[in-house]
């Protein structure tokens, strides 16, 4: 099976055309919206969108690591 690459253009342009849908799911429903872009991410899809935003960005995935581990973890070298 051939390695899968992701098409960035693809994504943005999935998640743009949900934006119609979003908006509309906005009136009737709960979610966030972003202040700076009012992207608005209905509550049954915010897990993954923060997700893929995590996994795109080397220091934000880096920041939620350490945020998980900062309970009941000790960091072992």
């Amino acid at each position: 099976m051939p390695e899968q690459i992701e098409n960035r253009m693809v994504v943005d342009s999935e998640w743009e055309w949900n934006k119609q849908v979003e908006i509309s799911k906005e009136l009737n429903g709960t979610g966030y919206k972003e202040i700076g872009t009012m992207i608005f991410v209905p509550d049954e899809d915010a897990y993954g969108y923060a997700l893929e935003k995590i996994s795109q960005d080397e220091e934000l995935k880096q920041e939620f690591i350490e945020w998980f581990y900062s309970g009941n973890w000790i960091k072992e070298e």
